[in-house]
C-alpha cells in the first residue's frame, strides 16, 4: 500500500505499507481523496508525539484527517462499494494520506448525490466544527451576531454558510481578495485586514470565531456581548481557550459524526451548502501540495487525489 509517512519531521513517500484490517464496527475503505490541514505539518513536526504516545498511536501514516472513498468491506451500516466521506480521528486510528484505512462506521457518512469525490473531501471537519458551535456552544440557537476571523479558510468558509442557513448575522474579517466571496457565501458585513482590525469594529457579538489562530480572549473581550463568547479553533492556554473564563466556549472536535454529516445532506444537495476547494493534486505532487498549504490568503481546502 503506498501512503505518506513522517521521516526526520519530513512528509515523505512510503510504497511498502501494510494494508489496515478493519475491526469491530469498522469498515475497510480505499482512499480516492483526502484534504491537506495544518494538522499534517504540526504532525509531521512532532506537536501530537505526546498525544500519540499517551493514547497508543502505532499508525505508519500520521497526516491526513478528511477523505471520500469507496467502502471495500461490508459493515453494518454501510455496504461495499458505498462512496463515503468522513474525519478520521484527530489522535488514534487510520490516518488518511494513505491508499486504504480502516474507519469506524460512526466516523463517515455517504457522499450526498451531485458532489465529487474531491468536494467531499474537503467539508467534514468544517460542517462538523460549525454545527458544534452553533448547536453545543453558543449561547442562544437564533439571531446571533457573529464575528468570524479567518471566514475564508478550510472552517470559515462552511462556518459562514451554515450560520446563514440559521439565520444568524455574520461579519467576516478576511484576507486580501476575499471580501466579495465571502459576501457571496452569506456573511452580511466582510472586511479585509488591511480595511478593518478588531479595534475598528462595533462589537457587541454573541460569538468570536478565531480561525486564523491570530486573536486571544484579551484581544477580543470588549467586543463581545454580555453573554458572548470566544471560541478559537486551536484551544490553548495562550489565547485563553482553555480558560475558565465565561467568556469562552472550549472547542475540539475529535472526529468524524455520521449523524451530522447526514444533517446537511439536503443543503449539499440542494446547492445552499456549497464546497470550497482551493486546488487539486495528485498524491504524486504531494510536495507542492504542502508547499500550497503554507502560502496564506488561501480559500477552502487543498485536495490530494489518489
Amino acid at each position: 500500500m503506498k501512503g505518506l509517512i513522517v521521516k526526520e519531521k519530513t512528509i515523505v513517500h512510503n510504497s511498502d505499507l501494510e494494508k489496515p484490517e478493519p475491526g469491530k464496527d469498522e469498515v475497510l475503505i480505499k482512499v480516492h481523496s483526502a484534504s491537506l490541514n495544518p494538522y499534517d505539518l504540526e504532525s509531521a513536526a512532532g506537536i501530537y508525539d505526546g498525544y500519540f504516545k499517551e493514547y497508543g498511536f502505532d499508525q505508519a501514516v500520521q497526516t491526513g484527517l478528511e477523505f471520500s472513498g469507496t467502502v471495500q468491506t461490508q459493515g453494518s451500516k454501510f455496504n461495499i462499494g458505498d462512496h463515503v466521506y468522513g474525519y478520521a480521528h484527530l489522535i488514534t486510528g487510520c490516518k488518511t494520506h494513505a491508499e486504504y484505512i480502516a474507519l469506524p462506521e460512526e466516523y463517515i457518512s455517504t457522499i450526498p448525490t451531485g458532489l465529487s469525490f474531491e468536494e467531499a473531501s474537503a467539508l467534514p471537519i468544517g460542517i462538523l466544527t460549525s454545527l458544534s458551535i452553533y448547536e453545543d456552544l453558543a449561547p442562544k440557537s437564533s439571531n446571533l451576531n457573529i464575528l468570524i476571523i479567518g471566514a475564508s479558510g478550510g472552517v470559515g468558509v462552511y462556518a459562514t454558510q451554515l450560520a446563514k442557513q440559521k439565520n444568524h448575522h455574520i461579519t467576516a474579517l478576511v484576507g486580501k481578495g476575499h471580501r466579495d466571496f465571502l459576501m457571496e457565501l452569506g456573511a452580511d458585513k466582510a472586511y479585509e485586514y488591511t480595511e478593518k482590525s478588531l479595534s475598528d469594529l462595533e462589537g457587541d457579538y454573541d460569538l468570536i470565531l478565531d480561525f486564523s489562530t491570530r486573536f486571544t480572549l484579551d484581544d477580543c473581550r470588549s467586543l463581545l456581548s454580555a453573554s458572548g463568547k470566544f471560541i478559537p479553533a486551536l484551544p490553548d492556554d495562550q489565547n485563553g481557550g482553555t480558560s475558565e473564563d465565561q467568556h469562552v466556549a472550549y472547542l475540539m472536535v475529535m472526529h468524524g459524526d455520521t449523524d451530522r454529516l447526514q444533517s446537511v445532506r439536503p443543503l449539499l444537495e440542494n446547492k445552499t451548502l456549497i464546497p470550497v476547494v482551493e486546488e487539486v493534486y495528485s498524491f504524486d505532487r504531494y510536495n507542492e501540495a504542502l508547499t500550497h498549504l503554507q502560502k496564506s490568503g488561501k480559500r477552502g481546502r487543498i485536495i490530494l487525489n489518489w
